[in-house]
């Protein structure tokens, strides 16, 4: 299996690197186009593991991923999309099914999306394997954490969309719902695992009922302006696991209702973007372990939010800078500092031409919230302040 990988990947490189391009293949009354990227970077982390297994450097953080779409008649789109990352210990190479759908445009205020499909959420929640599109390596972590991101890209569903002329400009919007497949091995269960309350190597069983949400996105009168609402929420987000004060003893967990609210807008002018965004998520977890009389519920979630701008200097270079602060919000202290984290980040882009691209990207972090400490991610005593530089190339055709 990893030899196959290994050539997939490989081909990938090679195809980008003499210069192909994305292309179309006409068949039939069909327009089939091809793509994909790859990417390779390198991650210091100079106090806290971020997310090595060891504080140092690491090259485990790259991506790759293979497409395939085909426009058929006027309103038939299908296609799909493979993907698979290593971000430290999460991701592991593994390919993965990113997206896989098929889309009917009846028209441009109504059309529906089925299959496995991008998740909207905030301005970049569809676009985070783009990484073409921005000049930054991660994005900031107070809404896109990059623990999520086998988790939140995409779902198993239907979507309804459209587009409608209002107010001297124009409104988006997207109302969706299915099920997000979920595993101990995702990003998603170092969350339950960092509350320290399972043994071993954690968490052994997640899943969860449904996800649900809708979109709308106002693109103003005012060129280059829009302001962007998203909710989402899951229903019966689950967990069981050995309980660490008892390992025979099964602990669960249950989250009937976690919620996800984001605020955004972005404004481009001229070589300038602007960008900002808001998230509040939350929810009532319930923990039990009936057979030894133990459990206790208490409110989870985070407040995050962040300010970017970036400029782009000529055609090959671009620079960017962000700030973003992230905050648990129960019994929340502004003086202890497993509660917050405050990062702020400067970024470079060099495009060597239209499919290769360089990045470098320095981060300063400040406070502990969410610094995990897992059997994949171990940080038994965080340090405060912790400082972050990463080097990321992509090949893309």
């Amino acid at each position: 299996m990893r030899t196959r990988r290994l050539l997939t990947v490989t081909s990938i490189v090679f195809c980008a690197l003499c210069g192909v391009s994305r292309g179309a293949i006409a068949i039939g009354n069909s327009n089939v186009q091809i793509g994909g990227f790859i990417s390779q970077g390198y991650l210091y982390s100079n106090n806290n593991n971020l997310p090595t297994e060891d504080v140092g450097g690491t090259w485990d953080f790259r991506e790759a991923a293979f497409n395939v779409t085909d426009t058929i008649g006027d309103h038939l789109r299908v296609g799909g999309q493979v993907f698979e990352q290593r971000f430290g210990n999460i991701g592991q190479d593994k390919m993965i099914l990113d997206w896989a759908i098929a889309d009917y445009n009846f028209s441009s205020w109504f059309g529906i999306r089925a299959g496995r499909v991008k998740y909207p959420k905030g301005l970049y929640g569809e676009a985070l394997d783009l990484d073409v599109v921005r000049p930054f390596i991660l994005l900031p972590e107070a809404v896109y954490s990059p623990i999520l991101r086998d988790f939140t890209a995409s779902f198993d569903g239907g979507m309804i969309y459209g587009s409608v002329n209002a107010l001297k400009g124009s409104f988006d919007y997207k109302v969706f719902g299915g099920n997000i497949p979920i595993s101990p091995e995702k990003g998603v269960a170092d969350f339950y695992n960092d509350a320290g309350l399972y043994a071993g190597n954690g968490v052994a069983a997640l899943r969860m009922d449904s996800v649900k949400g809708a979109q709308l996105v106002w693109n103003t009168p005012v060129s280059g302006l829009k302001f962007v609402g998203s909710y989402s929420y899951f229903t019966n987000l689950a967990t069981d696991g050995p309980f660490v004060g008892y390992p025979v003893v099964n602990l669960h967990s249950n989250i009937e209702r976690f919620s996800w609210l984001t605020y955004s807008t972005e404004y481009s002018v001229g070589d300038w973007t602007f960008a900002a965004e808001w998230q509040r998520t939350g929810g009532e977890l319930s923990v039990a372990a009936p057979l030894i009389g133990y459990g206790f519920s208490e409110p989870v979630g985070w407040d995050g939010w962040y300010v970017a701008a970036s400029r782009r200097l000529g055609d090959k270079f671009q620079v960017g800078a962000y700030y973003g602060d992230n905050q648990q919000r129960r019994n929340f202290n502004s003086s202890n500092p497993a509660d917050y984290q405050h990062d702020t980040a400067v970024s470079f882009r060099y495009d060597l031409n239209d499919h290769v691209l360089f990045k470098v990207e320095a981060h300063s972090f400040n406070g502990t919230y969410e610094t995990f400490n897992t059997v994949r991610i171990t940080n038994p005593h965080p340090k405060t302040n912790n400082t972050v530089f990463a080097v990321k190339t992509t090949v893309s055709f």
